[in-house]
């Protein structure tokens, strides 16, 4: 499916409670930031206010997270989570979170995604969010070691390659019965709604195609919103523009999908050969 302009009220609340996308608002905070302590202001403003976000995010994150339905102890991976303030809301919520992103660029304000700005602010957040500072590939993951995984607006900046080791790891990862919880954004000054292939973004991609890199079941998904599908219309899709969100940031819309890995895959996985560092 697209995400949808108007919130549920149970999005609005969460995003709230956590104040996402961009951080908690403060009075003054231009005055505190200058005179308060560093630790103490990045704390009063919480996870969401490290990472510059596009403002669809205020649909992502809580549609990911109610999707998840997770509790304590919940083993949960995030793919390309550089900074994003979802990790640590995870994690506050007794989750055991493994972020893998390669860290090749700086996530803003001055912080980079490394070991030593995860050491600081998981200390800041009282959390303790594990990230493997490499692509998917080399990160070491086991075979069936998570309950679920998430790729938040990550897949759509990738070369094709990354993709399909994105699917592969992520599936020999989860637990049978474990789901991928996806957003992918759509462009929409690109193919299909134009000719230019890419923008400096991205692409759009092929879903369809990317879902069946392993045996994944769709879960959750609305074909016809879902780029790749043989009934999805791009036209219906800009007549009925105002029914979707945009991100004021850039033009794209979200397209939310969740996966789920069989609880009998109908082909022998891959041995837990490459797990060991």
């Amino acid at each position: 499916m697209l995400a949808e302009n108007n919130l549920p009220p149970q999005f609005r609340q969460w995003n709230e409670q956590h104040g996402a996308p961009y951080g908690k608002p403060l009075v003054l905070a231009k005055k505190l930031k200058r005179w308060l302590p560093s630790h103490w202001y990045w704390s009063l403003r919480g996870p969401f206010s490290i990472q510059r976000n596009n403002d669809t995010r205020r649909f992502e994150y809580p549609w990911a997270f109610f999707q998840a339905q997770l509790g304590p102890g919940s083993r949960v991976l995030e793919i390309g989570g550089s900074l994003s303030g979802f990790q640590f809301a995870l994690a506050q919520q007794g989750c055991r979170v493994v972020n893998i992103d390669p860290g090749l660029e700086a996530a803003g304000k001055g912080w980079h995604c490394d070991h030593q700005t995860l050491a600081r602010l998981n200390t800041l957040f009282k959390t303790d969010v594990e990230l493997r500072n490499t692509t998917i590939d080399k990160a070491c993951l086991h075979a069936d070691e998570f309950d679920c995984a998430f790729s938040i607006s990550v897949i759509e900046h990738l070369p094709w390659s990354d993709v399909e080791n994105i699917m592969r790891e992520t599936y020999r990862s989860l637990k049978p019965g474990g789901r991928f919880i996806m957003t992918i954004d759509l462009f929409t000054d690109i193919k299909p709604f134009s000719n230019t292939e890419t923008n400096k973004y991205g692409s759009n991609i092929d879903i369809k195609k990317m879902t069946e890199v392993e045996d994944f079941e769709v879960d959750y998904g609305e074909t016809t919103q879902l780029h790749g599908y043989p009934d999805f219309n791009p036209q219906y899709i800009i007549d009925n523009r105002n029914q979707f969100l945009v991100g004021s940031g850039y033009p794209t819309m979200v397209q939310c999908l969740v996966l789920k890995k069989p609880l009998q895959p109908s082909r022998q996985g891959s041995d837990d050969e490459r797990s060991e560092p």
